[in-house]
């Protein structure tokens, strides 16, 4: 190479051309130089990385399917050692169990989980004394009792249960009436007159 150099600079002055010649050391020897050079030689002997760039959507998809698999695995143990468990047996979205008034929701799903302002549910807290029913003083009073059994609202009942023959539901449990039935469908109807019920027995308050 230096031979080429000295030619091409010997044809240049031939010419009648200036030639300067600089000499620029080399960085051989000059620490920082050296240590820069042996660094860039080992990561170029490391394997190339793979690019894992993600974009929004499939970050955002990757995100939901982790919320709805720990929800899974949440629901799943919650119903295990809970009263929903007697209500749902699945942990899909139970849409069915929404509807326009927040308070009937509210009471729905009050009486889906136990956790009312009913007596047996107050007692089991501290907060009264007594479990039992106000009209029924043997009973405890519980939404099995209030849907099902309290004579108090028997007039109520029987207007329920009629609205329940169409449907072909003759002797409705309390998982029936607060929307368990495995048919999305028809537990939307069903919920449906049991929220006509709660609202005419004048209950609510006491869910």
């Amino acid at each position: 190479m230096g031979e080429d150099v000295c030619s091409k600079a010997s044809l240049a002055g031939a010419h009648f051309a200036t030639v300067i010649t600089s000499w620029v050391p080399s960085h051989i020897g000059v620490r920082g130089n050296t240590v820069a050079d042996r660094a860039a030689a080992e990561a170029h002997s490391l394997p190339s990385p793979i690019d894992m760039t993600t974009d929004l959507t499939d970050s955002l998809t990757n995100l939901q399917t982790t919320c709805n698999r720990h929800w899974d695995n949440e629901l799943t143990d919650a119903l295990q050692y809970t009263s929903l468990g007697r209500i749902r047996h699945d942990t899909r979205h139970h849409w069915w169990t929404h509807s326009p008034s927040r308070a009937l929701d509210t009471a729905v799903n009050r009486l889906r989980i136990g956790h009312t302002r009913l007596n047996a549910h107050l007692h089991k807290l501290g907060m009264t004394a007594d479990p039992h029913c106000p009209w029924c003083p043997t009973y405890p009073d519980t939404p099995e009792h209030l849907l099902l059994q309290c004579p108090r609202h028997h007039s109520h009942r029987t207007a329920l249960l009629q609205s329940l023959y169409p449907l072909l539901l003759r002797r409705p449990t309390l998982a029936d009436l607060l929307g368990g039935s495995p048919d999305p469908g028809l537990a939307f109807k069903i919920l449906k007159h049991t929220r006509t019920f709660l609202q005419k027995s004048g209950q609510l308050h006491r869910i």
